[in-house]
């Protein structure tokens, strides 16, 4: 009887299975706040100064109430938020690319990039391969929050031998790219960028999608958020804060009283 009982088990336990016999991966959101910054960082790219931060707002952003600001004063001046994560996954991996940007318009928008590697034993540093909004071809950069999805856009590299092929004035769709280097791999950096050649610029960047292998991490960029009264507990107000977090209303209020 034991025996039936465990055949009829796993019987039941196939048929819950998908069509394709494997359990889908569920996506993950990575909260990245000033205390936990999750492995990325701000970083001064040119040298000649700017600001990288974690702000409230603006405006409502895709997630959360929070974005990460770059901000600059003169041309000589990029900045970016970037992470090494990544480094070494094969561009042919990536199966999902999205992230929304706020920027007061027109045309100058935050860009995706990545720091790349045409062939695995490259020891040379050989550039970036870049996409920018206003080149994708599907929207038109505007002001407030948008939305893009760079493996449907064009890409252009900043260096040899990526821009022979795929230059700044005759980008490359994603699949070209891949036909041309289908060994490259994500260098240093996986970065957000703003400036180089800019005369001035501040926006922000939030709900940073990307997916290895059908596998989605969602990064959520936001300040550091502490309760200061018990009243922006209640009506769900708990939810919203990072530091510390709360299991519900009471364990917020708690926090507000006690300090713990």
């Amino acid at each position: 009887m034991r025996k039936l009982l465990v055949a009829i088990a796993i019987v039941v336990s196939l048929m819950t299975l998908p069509a394709s016999g494997i359990l889908a991966a569920a996506g993950t959101t990575v909260v990245v706040t000033p205390a936990n910054m999750h492995g990325w960082a701000f970083i001064d790219d040119n040298g000649h100064g700017g600001v990288g931060q974690m702000v409230s707002g603006p405006g409502t952003p895709p997630l959360g109430s929070g974005s990460a600001e770059l901000s600059l004063s003169a041309s000589n001046q990029g900045y970016m938020l970037a992470t090494g994560a990544y480094t070494g996954t094969k561009l042919s991996d990536i199966t999902n690319l999205g992230y929304s940007s706020y920027q007061s318009g027109p045309l100058l928008a935050i860009s995706l990039q990545f720091d790349i590697k045409y062939t695995p034993d490259a020891t040379v540093y050989q550039g970036r391969l870049v996409f920018e909004p206003y080149q994708n071809g599907h929207a038109t950069v505007g002001s407030g929050w948008q939305s893009w999805s760079p493996l449907d856009g064009i890409w252009w590299a900043t260096k040899a031998p990526g821009n022979v092929l795929c230059s700044q004035q005759s980008p490359c769709t994603w699949n070209q790219v891949l036909a041309a280097w289908p060994d490259a791999t994500i260098g240093e950096n996986t970065l957000f960028k703003a400036g180089s050649n800019w005369s001035s610029f501040d926006g922000n960047v939030d709900a940073f999608t990307i997916g290895i292998s059908g596998v989605d991490t969602t990064y959520d960029f936001e300040p550091t958020l502490t309760p200061s009264n018990k009243d922006q507990c209640k009506t769900g107000g708990w939810q919203q804060f990072n530091s510390p977090t709360f299991k519900n209303q009471g364990d917020c209020i708690q926090f507000v009283n006690t300090g713990k």
